[in-house]
């Protein structure tokens, strides 16, 4: 039982730094775009991306921070969601 909780910690901390899994939302407007969601129907909610990465990788500029929003489609459906630095794309 001693074992239980450093090992709960080394969980919880390996799944909250993995942003390969996340599938957050991101919000245009009045709209919520999230997983499933068609390329065509993320244009009419959040117009045109400011950066396309092999048409798998959308990004969208959020404003002055240093992180962008990236939208990773597989077969025209939404994938994931997170967030990345400028600096890393």
């Amino acid at each position: 039982m001693r074992l239980l909780g450093p090992v709960l910690a080394t969980a919880i901390v390996l799944v909250s730094s993995a942003p390969a899994l996340a599938t957050g939302t991101l919000r245009c407007a009045t709209h919520v775009v999230d997983q499933g969601m068609s390329k065509d129907e993320v244009v009419a909610y959040c117009g045109e991306p400011a950066l396309r990465k092999d048409d798998q990788y959308w990004f969208y500029d959020r404003g002055s921070s240093m992180l962008m929003t990236r939208v990773f489609f597989v077969d025209d459906k939404v994938q994931f969601i997170d967030e990345v630095r400028r600096d890393e794309m």
